[in-house]
């Protein structure tokens, strides 16, 4: 079993505002939702149902795909996290 983890930043910001110029934008961020990934390329479960938000769980989405091997189910896939709120920089 290989299992990888990652995390992830999506910045929270509103829409481009001109500068007084006129010909700048800038953009005004708050806040980042920070979620945590794991890639295994060799797993012999998936994820139970319990384990997805709306039935008590964290997982907003996982994705598994069956591989050709011969000796029983062996899947590779993805499953992430809802995440959590941070300051920018606070990561």
């Amino acid at each position: 079993m290989t299992i990888s983890t990652g995390i992830n930043y999506r910045l929270r910001a509103g829409s481009p505002m001109p500068t007084e110029g006129g010909t700048d934008f800038i953009i005004h961020s708050f806040m980042a939702l920070r979620s945590t990934s794991e890639m295994d390329s060799c797993a012999t479960d998936l994820p139970a149902s319990n384990e997805f938000m709306g039935q008590g769980g964290v997982l907003v989405s996982a994705s598994y795909t069956k591989l050709p091997l011969s000796g029983g189910a062996v899947f590779k896939g993805k499953k992430s996290d809802n995440g959590a709120y941070v300051e920018e920089g606070n990561y």
